[in-house]
């Protein structure tokens, strides 16, 4: 063998041997995931029609203001009538939370990984039901429930299981010169019972996903779920409890709520939650701020964007196109970091328009568990009382210039008369004047505007008030690294579209009116812990010393404070030669 004695071989394999040996018994154990079954509400399933289609579809109740009337958004059809949690119950279910907890607390990662692996496993497995039922609820169609329901949420329980550790460690700090005989570190410890108020667009990823953080960082968690898709509140809730249980913890350490305005105001405003993360408006933001400010819980708030994407003349357009259609059709642009103005070059501005124009005609929209095959491309919204708010955006917008090629209006679909359609929209040559360019639309319409250069492009981008997510494309990877970090935004993504958030170990967040704090990442972890900072002597023998000359009472205050004055210039002087002066005026002082 070249290079290699043979004699020497069995040494090295000895040694090799060895240090396999030693890895396996130094390794931790790994605690695997447990299996266990939960069936699916039978309403989830394709074609199911047992359910009455309601005329004017709506969550209320008109005689019952305790009940949440539950329907399917794409048919119109009831699913069912679920009670509103009573705000003695929410107070009743904070308080089993914060009992839970305090075991949960003293388990190790590996435990909580164990939980985490359980449910992901779960989730890989059933991912056909999941989406079904997330479909029933909200009318989006099986694939968008993959991409924005099941992906995201297997993309933040494998981050978490990966990394969560790492991040939660205690981490060293530098003690500095002067404390250098401290060992100093900081200490993520768990909050105590953490909420998470959370939108109906994504009822699965957006329930899940806050679970998944608190229980990972030791806290128990109360879920305020909105009340528009309280039908599958039930079945996600049951899994966490499930995979809880199953493990050999408490189920009570997760807690779903549901209800209307009242329910989300007793959360916010218990003084037993110790940390708040909200997802919706920048209007009921503020609301949470204000509950949340008579006991001074911290607040992660997440308050939408009017995300833009600009796209120079030089974008690769067989790429570009089809992700921008994809980020305004995609849950028919119910999406927080959804495309809602798209920038485009003025030499490729009208090429641009018409591709869109020709793609946007042929998107149909319907009923994915209902429709035959290949009919679906988007689905249904769940609030149709803001189809008068949009059109009425749209019409200021023709009223200023703007022209509506395509859409612009609800959609009264010949099959499902009482589901909820907005026809996907194409509004070209809009303008910054127009008020759809500085309010969230949530909904399938296409905004494109037409720019110069990139001092044009970010005074247009920036005339909005949101700052949440952004896109730029360009052939250019300098131009394009350079105008996306002159975005005022919490995120941005070159050459595509909200992939940030499928990289779990990035912050999700935004600027401005989309909110502030952020969730995801190590950050969003960390958001959860106290933060303790923790010193402790590096030696037994060396403590801290109060020196006889500023110890109490204090005899003579003017030496006293010459002596201090010496630290400082000892401590912290820029050169050694300051530093040994000031030593020796310290030895003087103390004599």
């Amino acid at each position: 063998m070249d290079g290699l004695n043979c004699e020497a071989l069995p040494v090295v394999l000895a040694v090799m041997a060895g240090g396999i040996a030693l890895y396996l018994m130094m390794r931790k154990p790994t605690l695997k995931a447990i299996p266990f079954e939960l069936k699916a509400p039978a309403e989830s399933q394709p074609g199911w029609y047992k359910g009455e289609i309601l005329d004017a579809p709506g969550i209320t109740v008109s005689d019952r203001p305790d009940l949440i009337q539950c329907f399917d958004p794409a048919t119109g059809r009831l699913l069912g009538r679920v009670p509103a949690t009573t705000l003695a119950e929410v107070d009743a279910k904070i308080t089993r939370a914060r009992h839970a907890q305090t075991a949960w607390a003293q388990t190790t990662f590996e435990q909580r990984r164990q939980v985490l692996r359980t449910l992901h496993e779960f989730v890989l497995a059933n991912q056909r039901e999941i989406c079904q039922v997330a479909c029933r609820d909200s009318g989006k169609t099986m694939i968008d429930a993959t991409l924005g329901e099941v992906l995201t949420t297997a993309a933040k329980l494998q981050w978490t299981i990966k990394n969560g550790e790492r991040v939660l460690c205690d981490e060293n700090r530098d003690p500095g010169f002067m404390m250098m005989y401290k060992r100093a570190r900081v200490v993520y410890q768990p909050r105590g019972v953490v909420a998470a108020l959370v939108s109906w667009n994504y009822p699965f990823h957006n329930t899940i996903g806050p679970v998944i953080s608190a229980l990972f960082a030791g806290n128990s968690v109360v879920v305020k779920a909105s009340e528009h898709v309280a039908w599958s509140m039930p079945y996600w809730e049951q899994m966490v409890r499930r995979a809880l249980d199953v493990c050999g913890h408490s189920p009570e350490l997760v807690q779903f709520v549901t209800g209307f305005a009242d329910v989300g105001s007793a959360v916010t405003g218990s003084p037993e939650i110790d940390h708040i993360t909200f997802i919706g408006s920048p209007e009921v933001g503020k609301l949470v701020m204000r509950a949340a400010s008579a006991n001074l819980t911290p607040v992660t708030l997440e308050l939408g964007g009017k995300d833009c994407a600009v796209v120079f003349a030089d974008s690769d357009m067989a790429q570009c196109v089809p992700v921008l259609m994809r980020s305004v059709i995609q849950n028919a642009s119910q999406n927080c970091i959804g495309i809602e103005r798209i920038l485009v070059q003025d030499a490729k501005y009208e090429w641009f328009v018409k591709e869109m124009e020709r793609r946007m005609r042929m998107v149909r929209v319907g009923a994915i568990l209902d429709d035959e095959p290949n009919q679906v491309d988007c689905g249904a919204m769940v609030l149709s009382a803001c189809f008068p708010r949009l059109e009425a955006l749209i019409a200021d917008a023709v009223a200023k210039g703007a022209r509506c090629v395509v859409g612009g209006h609800a959609y009264a679909h010949p099959r499902h008369p009482s589901g909820q359609y907005f026809a996907p929209t194409l509004l070209v040559d809009v303008t910054p004047d127009m008020d759809i360019t500085r309010n969230e639309t949530f909904g399938p319409i296409m905004v494109i505007m037409k720019f110069t250069d990139e001092q044009d492009a970010l005074a247009k981008v920036h005339a909005s008030p949101y700052g949440l997510g952004s896109s730029v494309f360009s052939s250019d990877r300098v131009r394009a690294r350079r105008v996306a970090l002159k975005l005022r935004a919490g995120m941005t993504n070159v050459n595509d579209f909200g992939v940030n958030y499928i990289c779990q170990s990035l912050p999700f967040g935004g600027v401005g009116i989309s909110g502030f704090g952020r969730f995801a990442g190590p950050e969003g972890l960390r958001a959860l812990c106290v933060e303790k900072a923790f010193t402790e002597d590096r030696f037994p023998f060396v403590k801290t010393p109060i020196p006889p000359i500023v110890d109490y009472p204090i005899m003579d205050s003017e030496k006293g404070y010459k002596f201090t004055q010496q630290i400082v210039a000892f401590a912290y002087s820029e050169s050694w030669w300051q530093s040994i002066k000031a030593g020796l005026r310290l030895g003087k002082l103390s004599m």
